[in-house]
């Protein structure tokens, strides 16, 4: 039954080729429609003078997510990613000049936090067994698809107080970190999820647990390691893969989805969407958008630089002066900040192999706002932005990155429109506030259009890549129900 039952999947993103290959290996025929000339969606690859830029993710946690979606398909994570746990999780730098290095030994990690915070240790001890705790009780939940009704069941109802679901991630770091230095650098990675630290729920918070207890690791080759060797576990079961092909519209056409391309009509069974959501429902469906709350956006700098440089380690993070005010900048206001917070993402400090001999790759990330009614267009900022990361990091570190380059690429918000049709350039596409959490985010099904399936950043469980994967076990899951 399965093999003459053919599924189409939109898109060859992390999550549309986890759900292929799940669904492959299940014996359905699949094939997978991408706009664009290779896989990977925003996890892709620029390729200039010799120097792999990774364009998106930069990091991989929770990799036990993607050992199971391996494990599903009967085969080993190692045989395909060679993954390298960090010896440092990553360096911060404060505007006052102090500096906070967190290390994979959890020993050293305490003795940095007491040097900046009398308790440090002990408090980052208490922290870390409760988010652990939260960890414990959220983690099952990743791999369920919920409805608003669902709240309605009674086994979930403990849950609310249990994993603090009306606490913000920043109050609960609060209660354990007298010092605002200590708060932020617990809290900041609600930032790779589009989102304040001030608006995440509490739950978030299991991203802080996996960075220190699951550690941070990287793929030896680099982040699009992972689009390709999903691919390759795709095509090993029989997936067919259609590039430069966009679909325009789905719907209901013979008793079968339609997928309408330039180059006619597809008719599948059943079909499932890996495009953004927003975009899904707005431009696949035809049907009108809720009030959604969208994530940050970001410029993104891609530098290729002509030798080493010290004093970065593989993961940077470089904060404003005034974080708070940064941050309203950014969600609250809509507009650049004089003075900003951003990433640096250095991937040659552990993989040589992605630049040429000698030579570096220095990858900056700066949030800004997302395009929905934004008050300032980023090209009349984005080289005085460009010059205060060269001024801040030549101020700190005594590198001036600017004369060592020698290629350079930008991405912009409107390129995430352009390239990936991400609903107002909004990078981590839904934000990740309490209502689109959960029970309240787009789940993995169309309630309207049956056997339509959404998997991706935007829907159900949420964004990140191990947390798609978990996604895409959701849909196979439900699709195999049906079957």
């Amino acid at each position: 039954m399965k093999k003459n039952s053919k599924v189409a999947i939109v898109g060859a993103g992390v999550g549309g080729l986890s759900v292929a290959a799940r669904l492959a290996k299940d014996g359905f025929s699949v094939e997978v429609f991408e706009k664009l000339a290779k896989c990977g969606g925003r996890n892709n690859l620029l390729e200039d003078r010799g120097f792999r830029f990774d364009m998106g993710p930069s990091f991989v946690l929770m990799p036990d997510f993607f050992e199971e979606v391996f494990a599903y398909c009967g085969r080993r994570l190692a045989d395909y990613l060679d993954l390298r746990v960090l010896d440092v999780n990553y360096k911060l730098f404060y505007p006052d000049g102090d500096t906070l290095t967190v290390y994979r030994d959890s020993h050293r990690t305490r003795e940095e936090l007491e040097r900046i915070e009398r308790g440090g240790a002990a408090a980052f001890d208490a922290f870390i067994a409760e988010t652990g705790r939260i960890y414990k009780l959220v983690r099952p939940l990743l791999y369920k698809c919920f409805t608003a009704g669902s709240l309605m069941h009674p086994e979930y109802w403990p849950l609310i107080y249990r994993i603090r679901i009306f606490e913000s991630y920043w109050k609960l770091a609060a209660k354990f970190f007298k010092s605002e230095k200590l708060r932020f650098a617990f809290t900041f990675e609600a930032m790779f999820m589009g989102v304040s630290p001030y608006q995440a729920p509490a739950f978030y918070s299991i991203i802080s647990y996996t960075d220190q207890v699951q550690k941070i690791s990287h793929p030896m080759g680099g982040m699009y390691r992972i689009p390709l060797a999903l691919e390759k576990l795709a095509r090993e079961y029989g997936a067919k893969f259609s590039y430069n092909s966009e679909v325009k519209k789905v719907s209901r056409a013979s008793g079968k989805v339609a997928l309408e391309l330039d180059s006619g009509r597809v008719l599948a069974d059943k079909a499932v969407i890996n495009a953004d959501y927003a975009y899904a429902r707005e431009s696949l469906l035809g049907r009108k958008i809720p009030g959604y709350k969208y994530s940050c956006s970001v410029l993104l700098l891609y530098l290729g630089l002509k030798s080493k440089v010290s004093g970065l380690e593989h993961h940077n993070l470089f904060f404003a002066k005034d974080l708070n005010k940064n941050l309203s900048d950014i969600f609250k206001y809509k507009v650049i900040s004089d003075d900003f917070s951003f990433y640096i993402h250095v991937p040659t400090v552990t993989d040589p192999s992605l630049a040429p001999a000698g030579k570096e790759i220095v990858y900056v990330l700066i949030p800004v706002p997302n395009l929905e009614k934004n008050k300032e267009d980023i090209s009349s900022h984005e080289e005085s932005m460009r010059n205060l990361v060269f001024k801040t990091v030549k101020a700190k570190l005594g590198v001036d990155l600017e004369a060592l380059i020698e290629t350079e690429h930008r991405f912009y918000p409107g390129d995430f429109i352009s390239r990936y049709n991400i609903k107002n350039g909004a990078t981590f596409g839904l934000a990740h506030n309490l209502m689109q959490s959960a029970f309240f985010r787009p789940p993995n099904f169309d309630r309207r259009l049956k056997n339509v399936y959404f998997v991706g950043a935007s829907t159900q469980p949420g964004g990140g890549l191990p947390v798609v994967i978990a996604g895409s076990k959701i849909v196979a899951d439900l699709i195999n129900l049906e079957a």
